[in-house]
């Protein structure tokens, strides 16, 4: 296409110019920044109270196994946070989050006064897979002196951690109903950790909070945060958990369509003769023989949509990248 003569500079200019700014960069996703809420730690508010979810609106077998709910009391899922000021050496203790979940540091695994006082009756380490291969911050040699379970979740990194909060969510589930209490009247109690107590268990725990009691992300991590203030969930630990309340919604949604669809199949099913049959490959070539034709309904659709993707009318409405260079 020819170019225009730029008289001011003695050269062709382009007969088109951009329509919109250039940007070299690569698109960056917009960050949500999350403000900590002033209730945050101050435990004589009546704040972050955990209360029993209203409904589990996944399909069974997803976070928990048929009759779950019968197995368990609706108070192992009440929850206030003990009326107490933080102090900075809490963070090598372990912190209550719900009546039978408990979060802290590697360090607390080991101290068997402590697991023994609160009921411990599963370690479950969160861990990289480079230190589950040289057998460290496992819980198994303790767990067999105080004749307790012990377990894993092996990652090869952060990204890994989305694929396993669901194993993650079953294993304390599953525990939690099989009755392996340490003392009378309380209920199987889960310590989940890792080095520190405040990044890997900490988002595993934040994770179970939110399938189990359909919280958001943010509420989820607040309610974690509030009992134990240490941990540490960075923006691209925020964006794995936002991620996975994605999947979370996604994953109602499909329980709900399934359960509404089996409503409806229960209250109208369908008689035989209105069900479809599957077209062989015969039939199809047949068809497609028929159609193709020169009179054939399927080069006079072909024609069609041809003509309709060239209409006007049915052009997309993108803006244009140049506009014409007035002169």
């Amino acid at each position: 296409m020819a170019d225009k003569l730029d008289a001011s500079h003695g050269r062709s200019a382009p007969a088109y110019l951009p329509a919109h700014e250039y940007h070299a960069a690569i698109p960056q996703v917009p960050q949500t920044f999350l403000v900590p809420p002033m209730a945050l730690g101050d435990k004589n508010l009546n704040r972050f109270i955990v209360e029993p979810p209203e409904e589990h609106g996944f399909d069974v077998g997803e976070f928990v196994d048929s009759g779950f709910f019968n197995q368990v009391d609706q108070s192992w899922f009440s929850h206030r946070a003990k009326r107490e000021t933080w102090l900075y050496a809490m963070r090598r203790e372990a912190q209550q989050i719900l009546p039978f979940l408990y979060l802290g540091p590697s360090s607390v695994s080991k101290d068997q006064d402590f697991l023994r006082r609160e009921g411990i009756t599963l370690l479950l380490s969160i861990r990289d897979r480079r230190s589950a291969n040289v057998r460290l911050l496992s819980g198994a040699k303790v767990a067999e002196e105080l004749g307790i379970l012990a377990d894993s979740v092996d990652v090869e990194g952060e990204a890994e951690l989305i694929a396993s909060f669901p194993n993650a969510i079953r294993r304390i589930n599953k525990h939690i109903t099989s009755g392996a209490s340490a003392q009378q009247g309380l209920p199987p109690r889960v310590l989940v950790f890792c080095e520190a107590g405040n990044e890997r268990s900490a988002s595993v725990v934040i994770a179970y909070v939110m399938a189990m009691f359909n919280m958001t992300m943010a509420n989820a991590m607040w309610t974690v945060q509030h009992r134990r203030f240490c941990i540490n969930v960075d923006e691209s630990m925020q964006s794995l958990l936002r991620s996975f309340e994605t999947i979370l919604e996604a994953k109602r949604q499909v329980a709900a369509a399934r359960r509404q669809e089996s409503l409806m199949g229960q209250s109208q099913p369908l008689p035989q003769s209105k069900l479809l049959k599957k077209r062989s490959f015969i039939e199809y070539d047949n068809d497609q023989q028929h159609s193709s034709g020169p009179g054939g309904n399927l080069g006079n659709y072909s024609t069609g949509m041809s003509n309709a993707e060239d209409s006007p009318e049915h052009l997309k409405q993108k803006p244009a990248p140049f506009v014409d260079r007035v002169v």
